[in-house]
C-alpha cells in the first residue's frame, strides 16, 4: 500500500471539508481515520470530479466510536477527490485521515472478509435482502460489501429514489417464486373485488389511471368496480364501456357493496387515481392466509408529474393515531363480511370512516400492515381526519369526548368520571435540591388536579439544604416524604413508594421535571381511564425547548431509546407523530401514569434485572403483553433536565450494570428489538430519526 501525505483542513460552518487533491487515480481506495464528534449527526461523503465537470458522491459509513474504513471504487477520468465531514457540531480528528490506492487483491480480501463474517451471521431472508450469495460474493463482492457497509451506525440515508432502486428489484427469480407460491397456496381461486372510489371526481382520468394499473397485477384474480352517484351512472356506463362494473352510493347499503350473486373473499378499496404496484395483490393475498386477518393496509407514496416522491412508511395498527390523523390511507383491504357489515350498519362516507368502523368491529388482533410501498397515490387521494366523521364513531362507540381540529388533524378530548380518581405522585430523590425545589413547586402551583398526594421518595440525601427542605415539605398536608435507605434501585425506590400509595392511579415523575401545562394530568389520566389503557405518557422539554421524548421505540440506535431523536419545539416530526397522540410500544417514567392495581399485578418496576435503566420501557412491554395499551399524548407538557440524579454510566461498575441491563433487555424482548411494530422497519434502523433506511429490511412474501 502507498501511504499517502496527509490531508489538508478546511471548515466551513458545520461542514468540514478535506482535500485530497489529484494525487489519487480511478481504481480502489481504502479511506480511513477516526474522527471525533459531539452531536448525534455525522456524515461522511466522498466526492470525486472528472475532466468534464461531473461529480460523483460515495456515502462513507462510519462507526458509532467515529472510525472510518471502507473502500471505494474511483471511475476512470478522475481529476479531483475530497472527502466532506457533515455534523451538527463539531469535528476533530480530520488529520487522522488518509485515502491510500489499494491493488485489487488487496481489495477482494478486504471485501470478503466482512461478506464472510456478515454471511455467518445472517439468516437466510437477510442474505437475500443483502444479496449474500456464494456466486455474487465470490465474483462480485462490491454490490453487497457496500449494502453491508452502511448498516454502521452513521451513514447518509439514501434519497427515494435510490431506495425504490435498492428495495423493489422484482427479478426474475422473485417472479418465478411468487407463481409458484400462488399455485402452492391456492390463491388463484381467491377473488378480490376492486372498488374503485369516483364519487368525487369530475374527470375519468384518474379511473382509467387505476384501471391500467390494475391489469398489471401479477397472478391474482380481481374484478373491478366503479363506486359512483346515482346520477352519474350513464355518463360513466358510457365512459367505462366494459372495463369495469358500475354501482351507485344509493345502492351500496342495499348490497353490500356488490351484487348478492357474488361471494367475494375480500374487497379492495382505493380512491380514484390510486395506482398499484404490480405486486400489491398479491402481496395482500398471501396476508389472507391467517384466517383471523380481516383488514389488510399498506404503506403508500404519491405520483407528482409521474414521480414518486414522499413515502408514507406507517406503523403498525394504532387506534388513537387512526383517529387524530387517518393515517391508513384510502388504499386498503376488507374481507368482504366485513366490508359489508361496516356498510350496512354505518354506511361507507369516506375511507377514514369505513377504517375506523372497521377496525371497531373487527379489533386490533385482525388489522395486518404490510410494511411496503404497494399503492402510489395521486393528488386527488389524500385522507384528512374528519371532525363530523370522528364524532359519530365515537358517539356509536358510546366514548364521551369532544374533538377540536388541529390542522389537517383531530384532537381528541376524552370526558372525565364525575368522580375522579386519586393520583398518587411518586418522586424518587437525592440531594439535587435545586431540580427538586422547581419540580416540586412547579407541580404544586400549577397542577390542577384537584385530588392527588406527592410522594418524595428520600434516597439517602446527606446535603443539609436538601434535608431542610425535604423536613418542610413533610408539613404541607399534600405531600409525604418516605425514606428509602438502601443503595439506589430506581425499580425499587418507586416500588416501595407504590405500596405506600393510596391512589387509584400511580404517577411515576423524575425529580428534573418542571410541569408546563396545569391540566397535565386531566390530560393524562383521561386518556387512561379509556377502556383497554394500561400507560399514558407525556411530551418533555429540554431546558432549552427543544423536544427530549415524545415517546420510546426499541431497535432503532441497539436496544430502546426516545422516538425521532432531539426535535425543536416546532418540528412535528414525521407524518406528524411528534405532535398526535398514539399508541407506542414505550414511553418514559420521566413522567407517565398507570392503573396502580395494574402495576402491583405486573409486580411493578423489575428491580432485579433493570435497577436504573430499561425499567419503564420493560413494564410498558409487560403492560402491552397483558393485552393492555399505551398511549403518548403530547398535550400534556414538562420540562426534563434528563437523569441529572443518578448520574451518567461513566464509571467501570456503572458501565457494566449498564451492559447487562441492555443484555436483559435483548434476551427478553428481542422480538420487539428486532421489529417494533410502531416504528416501520423500511427507516432508519441506526437511529430513530425517521430517515430512510440504508439497507433493506423487509423481503418479499414469497
Amino acid at each position: 500500500m502507498t501511504r499517502l501525505p496527509a490531508l489538508t483542513v478546511k471548515t466551513q460552518l458545520q461542514h468540514l471539508q478535506l482535500d485530497i487533491g489529484s494525487a489519487i487515480g480511478p481504481g480502489w481506495v481504502l479511506v480511513s481515520g477516526q474522527l471525533e464528534y459531539d452531536e448525534p449527526e455525522l456524515e461522511a461523503v466522498l466526492v470525486t470530479e472528472s475532466k468534464q465537470g461531473e461529480t460523483l458522491s460515495f456515502n462513507l459509513p462510519v462507526a458509532l466510536k467515529g472510525k472510518l474504513y471502507e473502500l471505494v471504487r474511483l471511475p476512470k477520468q478522475v481529476t479531483d477527490t475530497w472527502l466532506e465531514v457533515k455534523s451538527i457540531g463539531s469535528v476533530t480528528g480530520a488529520d487522522s485521515v488518509r485515502i491510500e490506492s489499494i491493488n485489487p487483491f488487496t481489495s477482494r480480501y478486504l471485501m470478503w472478509r466482512r461478506l464472510y463474517n456478515t454471511y455467518t451471521l445472517a439468516s437466510k431472508s437477510q442474505r437475500r435482502l443483502l444479496g449474500l450469495t456464494t456466486g455474487g460474493m465470490l465474483f462480485k463482492p462490491y454490490p453487497s460489501y457496500a449494502l453491508v457497509g452502511k448498516s454502521r451506525y452513521y451513514t447518509a440515508s439514501p434519497s427515494y429514489p435510490e431506495w425504490v432502486a435498492q428495495s423493489e428489484q422484482f427479478t426474475s427469480a422473485d417472479s418465478l417464486r411468487l407463481k409458484r407460491t400462488v399455485k402452492r397456496l391456492g390463491l388463484k381461486s381467491m377473488m378480490v373485488e376492486v372498488v374503485i372510489d369516483a364519487r368525487s371526481l369530475d374527470s375519468a382520468e384518474p379511473v382509467l389511471e387505476s384501471l391500467t394499473s390494475l391489469h398489471a397485477q401479477l397472478e391474482i384474480p380481481f374484478r373491478p368496480w366503479v363506486l359512483t352517484s346515482a346520477n352519474a351512472l350513464p355518463q360513466w356506463a358510457e365512459i367505462l364501456q366494459d372495463q369495469a362494473e358500475l354501482i351507485s352510493d344509493d345502492s351500496l347499503a342495499a348490497h353490500a357493496g356488490l351484487p348478492c350473486s357474488y361471494q367475494p373473499q375480500w374487497v379492495f378499496m382505493m380512491q380514484a387515481g390510486t395506482r398499484l404496484a404490480p405486486w400489491a395483490l398479491a402481496w395482500m393475498a398471501t396476508e389472507t392466509r391467517n384466517s383471523n386477518t380481516a383488514f389488510i393496509y399498506s404503506d403508500h407514496d404519491y405520483l407528482v408529474d409521474g414521480k414518486r416522491v414522499n413515502p408514507q412508511f406507517k406503523p403498525d395498527w394504532s387506534e388513537e393515531l387512526a383517529r387524530t390523523s387517518g393515517y391508513v390511507g384510502s388504499a386498503f383491504a376488507l374481507r368482504a363480511d366485513l366490508f359489508s357489515q361496516v356498510v350496512q350498519e354505518t354506511g361507507f362516507d369516506c375511507a377514514y370512516q369505513l377504517v375506523l368502523d372497521a377496525a371497531a368491529l373487527t379489533g386490533p388482533e385482525a388489522i395486518s400492515h404490510i410494511p411496503a410501498v404497494l399503492c402510489h397515490y395521486g393528488p386527488q387521494c389524500a385522507v384528512t381526519a374528519s371532525q363530523q366523521a370522528l364524532e359519530q364513531h365515537l358517539r356509536r362507540r358510546n366514548i364521551a369526548a369532544r374533538v377540536e381540529p388541529q390542522g389537517a388533524h383531530q384532537r381528541v378530548r376524552y370526558q372525565l368520571p364525575a368522580n375522579l380518581p386519586k393520583v398518587s405522585i411518586v418522586v424518587p430523590t437525592r440531594d439535587a435540591l435545586s431540580y427538586l425545589k422547581t419540580c416540586v413547586e412547579s407541580l404544586l402551583q400549577k397542577t390542577t388536579w384537584p385530588d392527588y398526594e406527592l410522594l418524595i421518595v428520600d434516597n439517602q440525601s446527606s446535603e443539609p439544604a436538601a434535608l431542610a427542605y425535604l423536613r418542610q415539605l413533610d408539613q404541607d398536608a399534600r405531600v409525604k416524604v418516605l425514606r428509602y435507605d438502601q443503595p439506589f434501585n430506581f425499580s425499587a425506590i418507586n416500588n416501595f413508594a407504590v405500596k405506600q400509595a393510596n391512589g387509584e392511579v400511580i404517577c411515576l415523575l423524575n425529580n428534573d421535571t418542571e410541569v408546563i401545562s396545569p391540566d397535565w394530568l386531566e390530560e393524562m389520566v383521561s386518556r387512561l381511564l379509556q377502556s383497554g389503557v394500561g400507560v399514558v405518557g407525556t411530551r418533555l422539554y429540554f431546558s432549552d425547548g427543544r423536544v427530549q421524548h415524545a415517546g420510546d421505540v426499541l431497535g432503532p440506535g441497539g436496544c430502546a431509546t426516545h422516538l425521532h431523536g432531539i426535535l425543536e419545539a416546532d418540528d412535528p416530526g414525521y407524518m406528524h407523530r411528534a405532535v398526535l397522540a398514539q399508541d407506542l410500544s414505550a414511553v418514559t417514567a420521566a413522567c407517565f401514569v398507570t392503573h396502580k392495581q395494574l402495576y402491583q399485578q405486573l409486580g411493578g418496576l423489575d428491580e432485579t434485572n433493570l435497577t436504573v435503566a430499561f425499567n419503564d420501557v420493560d413494564y410498558c412491554l409487560r403492560v402491552r403483553e397483558a393485552g393492555q395499551r399505551v398511549i403518548y399524548t403530547p398535550y400534556a407538557e414538562l420540562y426534563h433536565h434528563e437523569s441529572v440524579s443518578r448520574g451518567k454510566d461513566d464509571s467501570p461498575e456503572k458501565q457494566a450494570r449498564a451492559k447487562r441491563e441492555a443484555k436483559y433487555m435483548r434476551s427478553r424482548w428481542g422480538h420487539i428489538i428486532e421489529r417494533d411494530p410502531f416504528y416501520n422497519p423500511n427507516l432508519n434502523y441506526s437511529q430513530p430519526n425517521f430517515k430512510l433506511g440504508k439497507i433493506p429490511r423487509v423481503s418479499w412474501p414469497w
